[in-house]
């Protein structure tokens, strides 16, 4: 009984002892890369793309795909 509330004890400061290290310093760098070609809509969505609906049987919620294209100049 004693040898086991001894490694009991021994494991408890050991894991007291792992989360009391502090991580190390993480630097991090950015680069910032401004955009040289404007973005262009060729097409707006629909006024309505998403409709809410709510009565007294609950919430109804309808979406319209809309279509999306990127090209590059």
């Amino acid at each position: 009984m004693k040898k086991a509330i001894g490694l009991l004890s021994i494991a408890i400061v050991l894991a007291a002892a792992a989360c009391n290290d502090k991580p190390a310093e993480v630097k991090k760098e950015v680069i910032i890369v401004p955009v040289t070609t404007p973005v262009v809509v060729v097409e707006e969505p629909p006024a309505k793309s998403t409709t809410v609906t709510l009565d007294k049987n609950g919430v109804k919620v309808e979406t319209k795909k809309v279509k999306v294209a990127v090209k590059n100049n």
